[in-house]
């Protein structure tokens, strides 16, 4: 399990980390515990499809980013703010608003491809 899981939580916890949020922070945002977060990250524990599906939206990448062994961190959506200050209200915020970002940017790549 660990050899599937572990390249996932290793981008969880770097996707995490590139954000300034605490595991602590993101163990409140999907209602678990601080040590399930990390052992998400350290791959010792499966992270559903949907608790995958959250956290892509908030750290603003797609969920095949940290499925696929050659994803890159292309099509990550950059919002900058200040971790420490965010209350879980806030959190969930920067997590709607990442997950339109992202929405809109695929959105607008189709469109560009049809125009061609």
């Amino acid at each position: 399990m660990k050899e599937i899981m572990g390249p996932v939580g290793m981008k969880l916890r770097d996707a995490r980390e590139r954000m300034g949020l605490t595991q602590e922070q993101v163990a409140r945002l999907l209602g678990v515990k601080r040590s399930e977060v990390s052992y998400y990250e350290t791959g010792r524990r499966p992270i559903s499809l949907g608790k995958l599906a959250r956290l892509a939206t908030l750290y603003g990448y797609p969920v095949d980013y940290f499925l696929r062994s050659d994803a890159t961190g292309a099509g990550e959506v950059a919002v900058a703010f200040r971790a420490e200050d965010l209350s879980d209200e806030d959190l969930e915020i920067v997590a709607w608003a990442k997950g339109l970002i992202a929405d809109i940017a695929e959105l607008d790549a189709a469109l560009k491809g049809r125009a061609h």
